[in-house]
């Protein structure tokens, strides 16, 4: 098949040539030669000066003719034998590449794998629509799924089915594809061409300097030596100057025109695999969120849920070392990674109303929970922290700090003095967001790693929802961590508990 295009490309049939600049540039400077011959003998002194002037832009002359008439062998246009097809073909391949690359990489977004989670991408998040999916804790615990792997197992089953229905979707047949109306763009790079247009830069700054040299009527500034060597190596590119066979040329001519049109075929399939992600996405969204709110556990895995807590000790959310599991079963129904609620109206720094159980201890004064009250912000300067190197540690805690959390639970499970006596209240508070006294421990080194954390024990807190819960779990004291740095970070994590800035908490001792 044969393809017209533009003038300055034959594809098949001839068209008419675009004017040649070169030929154009080539005549005027034969012009300014005989010119500059013409003029040379009333302008330049001296019989024998003038002499080897003359002879030299008549031999200037002489070469120029011969760069015109080797110029003039050359062809006007390129034919080329080509089949488009073959190039909608790779755009087609391009296309589909794309548009499924979109698909997957957003797809493990929105659904990660192995992880009980949805991330709702923000072209789904219309003004007028909202999608009401909770997350597996807050799911877990409305639903009063005792057992956090089986809270996972189920969430993600509807995750699973939410994937699925979204990938049928979207590769039903004629779900994608490269339109037919798409326009293949011509590239304005002719293939063997390369050394016509090469020559024109010489050929356009040469003739620039002698129009200027004519313009001037005493002719200053002509240089024969220099235009002697220019007019030699004009001719000698000229003559290198050889086109591709056919073939090539067919090649050339279809990896430029594939090259030219692959960024508009990239961005047309990134369009419309958004465009059909976000439809498909958004009926799924909507069914998930409408099966997550209202999910009644059946029977079967309530008994299962039970059962999984009587015969499963040890944690399986997390990768803390706890192999201490508790052994106050008996006092409270609660386990190390399990999840609490907690109300904002009473801990108003928490991102969520819910907060994780990172240890157990029994004693004298009842029953100590530990729990992880870390905010983001406090994890991120936390994890500055040496120790924290990789994602896999920042999903736990320093030994380091934990052995001294479960120190700090036991010494409120037995003492009646807590952790007054040994440890340091902040004496600045932001009130306001922190209404509970802050006591703080640091290592004597270098580097000085703190903690910071929150004792309430449980009749005190001033609202009865809040207290009835701690007290159907057994819980008699709280211990909050709220979270840790090194010196060097000091300064930073302060302001957040004291709600000062860093310039004042640096000026008190904070920071190195």
């Amino acid at each position: 098949m044969s393809e017209r295009q533009q003038p300055g490309y034959v594809v098949g049939d001839k068209l008419p040539q675009a004017e040649d600049p070169n030929k154009n540039y080539i005549s005027q400077i034969i012009d300014y030669v005989e010119f500059i011959i013409k003029h040379v003998p009333f302008l330049v002194e001296g019989e024998e000066l003038r002499g080897e002037y003359q002879e030299a832009y008549e031999n200037i002359l002489e070469l120029f003719r011969q760069i015109e008439e080797e110029y003039n062998r050359l062809p006007d246009c390129i034919e080329i034998d080509f089949d488009i097809e073959e190039v909608k073909e790779s755009l087609r391949s391009i296309f589909n590449g794309t548009y499924e690359k979109f698909i997957r990489e957003n797809l493990s977004v929105v659904f990660p794998e192995k992880l009980a989670k949805v991330n709702i991408p923000e072209f789904c998040q219309a003004e007028d629509e909202e999608y009401a999916i909770p997350d597996v804790r807050r799911w877990q615990h409305a639903n009063k799924i005792i057992s956090p792997e089986l809270a996972d197992s189920e969430y993600m089953d509807f995750i699973a089915k939410a994937r699925r229905a979204v990938t049928n979707s979207l590769t039903k047949d004629g779900a994608f594809g490269l339109p037919d109306d798409f326009t293949i763009t011509r590239p304005e790079y002719i293939p063997g061409n390369d050394g016509k247009m090469k020559l024109t830069s010489f050929l356009e700054d040469f003739e620039r300097r002698k129009l200027k040299e004519v313009k001037d009527e005493e002719c200053n500034g002509i240089n024969p030596e220099g235009d002697l060597k220019f007019a030699n190596s004009v001719l000698k590119f000229i003559k290198s100057i050889k086109l591709p066979s056919e073939e090539e040329l067919a090649k050339q001519y279809k990896e430029a025109t594939i090259k030219e049109n692959s960024p508009a075929v990239r961005s047309l399939a990134e369009s419309m695999a958004k465009e059909h992600l976000s439809e498909a996405l958004g009926d799924a969204l909507s069914v998930l969120s409408e099966k997550l709110n209202s999910y009644e556990v059946a029977p079967k895995l309530a008994a299962e849920s039970l059962k999984n807590m009587e015969n499963n000790r040890r944690p399986r959310r997390g990768n803390r070392e706890v192999s201490e599991q508790n052994t106050q079963m008996a006092e409270t129904n609660l386990k190390v990674g399990d999840y609490i609620e907690l109300s904002r109206e009473i801990f108003p720094w928490l991102d969520e109303e819910v907060a994780e159980v990172l240890y157990i201890k029994s004693g004298g004064n009842g029953v100590t929970i530990v729990v992880d009250a870390r905010t983001e912000a406090t994890k991120r300067i936390e994890h500055r922290m040496s120790g924290y190197e990789t994602k896999k540690k920042q999903k736990s805690i320093l030994p380091s700090l934990y052995n001294k959390l479960k120190l700090a639970a036991e010494i409120v499970a037995t003492s009646d003095s807590g952790l007054r006596d040994s440890w340091t209240t902040l004496r600045h508070r932001y009130k306001n967001k922190y209404p509970f006294s802050i006591l703080s421990w640091k290592t004597q080194t270098p580097d000085a790693p703190r903690m910071y954390v929150s004792h309430i024990a449980a009749d005190k807190v001033n609202d009865e929802s809040v207290r009835e819960i701690l007290k159907e779990n057994g819980i008699t004291h709280l211990l909050m961590l709220l979270g840790a740095c090194d010196k060097n970070n000091q300064e930073e994590l302060l302001p957040v508990f004291t709600g000062r800035t860093r310039r004042i908490e640096a000026a008190d001792g904070a920071g190195v």
